[in-house]
């Protein structure tokens, strides 16, 4: 089991998702293609199985996304 935690944050039009060992990076247009990219890129670290997410704003152009594998 995999546990993954990503600081997302917004730059204009993009959203950026980074784990917090920094080894971990994805960056989309929206906060929807954001997780799934994060989540393809978490399962290509760990994949043992199913997956779960959750995704908390902070603020408006801030939040917290964390994968379970």
């Amino acid at each position: 089991m995999g546990v993954f935690t990503f600081v997302c944050r917004n730059s204009g039009d993009e959203w950026t998702g980074k784990s917090l060992s920094g080894d971990l990076e994805a960056s989309a247009g929206s906060t929807f293609d954001l997780q799934r990219k994060l989540v393809q890129t978490a399962l290509c670290s760990d994949s043992s199985g199913g997956v779960q997410s959750s995704f908390s704003f902070v603020t408006p152009t801030s939040a917290v996304f964390q994968v379970i594998t």
